[in-house]
């Protein structure tokens, strides 16, 4: 409800410039479209956020399944293409092509893509959702189930974090 009450004002806002009903003034039309945009993307972040804590409810209950991208069954990529399909974005069903999206963040945040590598290598083995405090929720053929596991499992690997939203 708050999202949708800030959503409603900025576009209040973007609109309605100051300028009156008699006034033949156009807005510029590239930032009509950057009011769109960020307004669409907000949206779909927003739709991120639901579909994490709805991945989220599904730890210890969607077993991993290869080649699987629904909460009926999935693989590391799969999980996260689902979560993403849920926004409304559209990603590879692969851990390296994932990894080699969006941009690279030193900070992530909740619903960013983590990628894993082994030393010294450019390829992704495996991906993953951060959740935030140094957490991922993970399909993991290890325990044959989605969980939610630290980073600290993953010393070993280089860990990459990719912002699509």
């Amino acid at each position: 409800m708050k999202l949708k009450t800030t959503i409603m004002l900025i576009c209040l806002l973007a609109f309605n410039t100051g300028t009156t009903a008699q006034s033949t003034e156009q807005p510029e039309p590239n930032k009509q479209i950057n009011v769109q945009q960020n307004l669409i993307h907000a949206s779909m972040r927003h739709d991120l956020q639901h579909a994490v804590t709805i991945a989220v409810n599904q730890a210890q209950k969607t077993r991993y399944v290869f080649s699987g991208d629904t909460p009926a069954g999935w693989d590391c990529s799969g999980l996260v293409r689902w979560v993403y399909r849920q926004a409304g974005v559209t990603l590879p069903h692969s851990a390296d092509k994932q990894g080699h999206l969006g941009r690279r963040v030193s900070k992530p945040k909740r619903g960013d893509i983590v990628v894993f590598a082994y030393q010294g290598r450019t390829d992704f083995y495996h991906a993953a959702i951060y959740l935030g405090e140094g957490l991922i929720l993970n399909a993991n053929n290890g325990y044959h189930t989605t969980v939610i596991q630290t980073l600290n499992d993953f010393k070993g690997s280089q860990i990459r974090f990719i912002r699509v939203l």
